[in-house]
């Protein structure tokens, strides 16, 4: 069985782990704030601020832009539930834009049919780790209406838009990122928050860690400050990032390039024998973007997707739209989302992760040609 996902670990990552285990100082410490220098260096932003998870991050940041009670919040359909149900933990009203059927992003015309006088915060989601084609659109549409824009860049790491920008620099009020085993860039599990708003930063450095006013390193480190803290803000919460995760975090953006280069092998690989074809469609072949999915649209997706796992490849489906949830149809409103559905009949993920190899993408490709024709 060809698994579905694999995350890419050198020689590299485990000699960067051991080090840290063997440095005598495994919390949140010097490896942490390097990953974040790193990480904002590599997309020219102004600002990271690391946490446990890209969840933690919609929530503490959501949380420092005042997202609360009486807001709305507007989500793609297209889009993981984690970041929508911390904007409803904070009491906002969760309102769901349609997306469109061949990328899975969010649109001008589609969010602005979402927007009332209500409307606090628009996080759209580069689905599958291309950028949202319509962004700067959305970002004029949003600031024009005071309304903040905070992107879901969990699948788009590293990522370039149409005019080159990198997604985390595309001028949003934030981004946050997601370093899940899966994603194109991992730290077992993790979250990075990118601004170029200083003040912001500073406030989510405080509040993912209980809202203690200086870090521990600095506390139990530091001989001339010693062991004094404050708590200056309400709340905070405990969703600090590890040296251990940090150090694997720096090998592996050292190996970035390299990583992409493999996901963009495979997916030139797969559309050379899948498309152009009656029976599928293929997404275009931009090496702008990260590769994080490869996602297709064929009919029959829920046989094709049993016929792929007879023949030993492992498929997925990205996503079951938000409203299809049980939970979100009683707590979300969802606007005219008929792409989102349409999507949601067809949408069929093939693996694609630096590991595989390219005898292998040639299978997976084969492999579904076979299955389509079979069911045709």
């Amino acid at each position: 069985m060809l698994k579905f996902a694999e995350a890419d670990l050198s020689e590299l990552e485990i000699a960067a782990v051991v080090d840290v285990l063997k440095s005598g100082w495994i919390a949140s410490g010097g490896k942490v704030k390097e990953f974040e220098r790193r990480f904002a260096t590599s997309l020219g932003a102004s600002f990271a601020a690391s946490c446990n998870s890209a969840t933690s991050a919609a929530l503490l940041l959501f949380e420092a832009l005042g997202v609360g009670p009486g807001d709305e919040v507007v989500f793609p359909a297209m889009t993981f539930s984690g970041p929508a149900m911390m904007a409803h933990k904070l009491g906002a009203d969760v309102v769901i834009c349609d997306v469109d059927y061949l990328t899975g992003n969010m649109g001008v015309r589609n969010l602005y049919d979402c927007i009332t006088e209500r409307t606090k915060l628009v996080v759209p989601t580069h689905f599958a780790g291309a950028a949202v084609q319509d962004m700067r659109e959305i970002i004029e549409l949003c600031h024009g209406y005071e309304i903040m824009v905070v992107d879901d860049a969990a699948h788009a790491f590293p990522t370039q838009d149409e005019e080159g920008r990198m997604v985390g620099n595309q001028g949003t009020d934030a981004t946050f990122f997601s370093f899940y085993a899966t994603k194109t860039l991992t730290t077992g599990d993790g979250g990075m928050m990118v601004t170029d708003e200083e003040e912001l930063a500073d406030r989510l450095k405080i509040a993912r860690s209980n809202g203690i006013s200086r870090s521990s390193e600095d506390r139990y480190q530091n001989p001339n400050t010693g062991w004094h803290y404050d708590i200056g803000m309400s709340g905070g919460w405990k969703m600090n990032m590890t040296d251990i995760s940090a150090a694997l975090g720096i090998a592996q953006l050292t190996r970035a390039g390299h990583t992409q280069q493999r996901r963009m092998n495979i997916a030139k690989i797969y559309n050379d024998i899948l498309g152009p074809s009656d029976m599928l469609i293929v997404p275009p072949n931009d090496p702008r973007q990260s590769w994080h999915l490869y996602s297709v649209r064929v009919q029959k997706r829920d046989e094709v997707y049993r016929a792929m796992l007879d023949k030993g490849v492992q498929c997925s489906v990205h996503f079951i739209p938000l409203h299809h949830h049980s939970f979100w149809k009683q707590n979300a409103t969802a606007l005219n989302c008929t792409e989102a559905d349409r999507m949601a009949k067809h949408c069929l993920s093939l693996p694609i992760y630096p590991t595989m190899t390219d005898v292998q993408a040639v299978w997976v490709a084969e492999a579904l040609l076979k299955v389509l024709g079979d069911l045709a």
